[in-house]
C-alpha cells in the first residue's frame, strides 16, 4: 500500500525532533505491507480522505520512532475486522458491530498516527458511521476540530448538549459565551455547537469585514473584533480561546468571577500557571481555567454525526490534494490561504 512516512534526517544533520521538525521534503510516498487487525477492537480502514494540520510535524509523538506515518483524522470504509483465529472476515466480532464496507469517519488516537496511507488500523472506539450528508473530504475534516469544540463546551464548560425536536424542546440558556479565533479551524465548530446549544454566542475575530457575515451564518449572535471587547468586564459565563497570547491574557478581565476560561491553543498549555505568576488571575480565583487535550471517542463522533445529519453542524474543506502531492499540501497548510476549514488529502 501507499503510505506517507517521515524519513530520518540525513546523517550530516541533527535528528528531527519537535524543536528541529522534519521539513516537508522528508515526507516520502513509500510502498509498505497492508497492516492486519491484531485484536478484537482493531479495524482495518481503507482510507478515502485524511487531513493536514498546521505545524503537525512539530508534534512530539512523530519522533518516538523512525519512519512514522502521520495523520489522525480520516474517513473511509471498513476493510477487515479481527477474528479469534487471526483471520479477517466480513462477519462482525464482539465487541463491535462494524462490518466490511461500512462507511466510517473518526480520529486515530493522538499517540498513534497512521492515516496518511491507503489503509490504517484504528480502534473501534475511534470511529463512528459517516454522516450520510457529508462527502469523504467533509467527513475527514470534521473529527479533530469538532471533537475539540464539543469537549470544550459540553465536557469542560458545562453547557448542556443540544437536543432537537420542536422549538419548545430546543435548548435555551442565558449563558453568554465568548469564542476567540472564531473563524479558525476549531472556532468555526465552537460557534456552531454553542449556537445549537442555545447559548448567546459572541464570536471574536480580527476582522468583521472579512468574517462577520460568515460567523453570523454559523449562528453567532454577535460578531466583534478584539478591540470591541475592551470594557466588557466580567460579562461572560464561558470563554473558549483559540488564539492564546495577549488575547488570552485579556480574557481574565472579560470572564465572570465564577466563569469557565478554556484555551485550546496548543502554545497555551501552561497558561494558568503562567498567568498566576503574572497576577492576571488576581480577584478571579473562582474561575475554572484550563487547557485540555482532546480525548475523542466513538460516542462523541456519533453525536457529531447526528448534529451533521440534522443540519446543525457544517464541515469545511479549505483545499484538497491527492496523497501523492503531500509535500505541496503540507506547505500549503502551513502558509496563508483564503479558504476556511481543513486541508484534506484524498487517497
Amino acid at each position: 500500500m501507499q503510505a506517507i512516512r517521515i524519513n530520518p534526517a540525513p546523517k550530516t544533520e541533527p535528528p528531527y525532533s519537535p524543536t528541529n521538525p522534519a521539513p516537508s521534503k522528508s515526507l516520502t510516498n513509500d510502498k509498505i505491507p497492508i497492516p492486519k487487525p491484531k485484536s478484537p477492537t482493531d479495524l482495518l480502514i481503507k482510507i478515502k480522505a485524511t487531513t493536514i494540520i498546521r505545524d503537525m510535524l512539530t508534534w512530539p509523538e512523530y519522533y518516538h520512532q523512525q519512519y512514522t506515518i502521520p495523520g489522525h483524522d480520516f474517513s473511509g470504509t471498513v476493510a477487515a475486522v479481527f477474528e479469534s483465529d487471526g483471520s479477517t472476515s466480513s462477519s462482525p466480532s464482539p465487541p463491535h458491530n462494524f462490518k466490511i464496507g461500512d462507511e466510517v469517519f473518526g480520529m486515530a488516537n493522538t499517540n498513534r498516527a497512521s492515516t496518511w496511507a491507503e489503509y490504517a488500523i484504528v480502534s473501534v472506539d475511534e470511529v463512528a458511521r459517516k454522516p450520510r450528508v457529508l462527502g469523504w473530504e467533509e467527513a475527514a475534516a470534521l473529527p479533530l476540530s469538532a471533537l475539540t469544540a464539543y469537549e470544550a463546551l459540553f465536557r469542560h464548560a458545562g453547557i448542556s448538549v443540544p437536543t432537537f425536536g420542536s422549538e419548545k424542546e430546543r435548548n435555551t440558556s442565558s449563558k453568554r459565551v465568548l469564542i476567540t479565533g472564531a473563524s479558525g479551524g476549531v472556532g468555526i465548530y465552537l460557534v456552531q455547537l454553542a449556537a445549537s446549544a442555545g447559548v448567546h454566542v459572541v464570536a471574536a475575530s480580527s476582522s468583521n469585514v472579512r468574517n462577520g457575515e460568515f460567523l453570523r451564518g454559523l449562528g453567532a449572535d454577535e460578531v466583534v473584533e478584539y478591540g470591541d471587547l475592551e470594557g466588557e468586564n466580567g460579562v461572560f459565563d464561558v470563554i473558549v480561546d483559540c488564539v492564546g497570547g495577549e488575547v488570552l491574557s485579556k480574557c481574565w478581565g472579560f470572564i465572570k468571577g465564577d466563569g469557565v476560561l478554556i484555551s485550546v491553543d496548543s502554545a497555551s498549555f501552561d497558561f494558568v500557571a503562567e498567568h498566576q505568576k503574572r497576577g492576571l488571575c488576581d480577584g478571579k480565583e473562582g474561575v475554572n481555567a484550563l487547557f485540555f487535550i482532546v480525548e475523542g471517542g466513538g460516542e462523541v463522533l456519533s453525536a457529531l454525526a447526528v448534529l451533521a445529519e440534522s443540519g446543525a453542524l457544517r464541515s469545511f474543506v479549505a483545499a484538497t490534494f491527492p496523497i501523492e502531492s503531500v509535500r505541496e499540501a503540507y506547505d500549503f497548510a502551513n502558509g496563508r490561504f483564503e479558504g476556511r476549514g481543513k486541508v484534506v488529502l484524498t487517497v
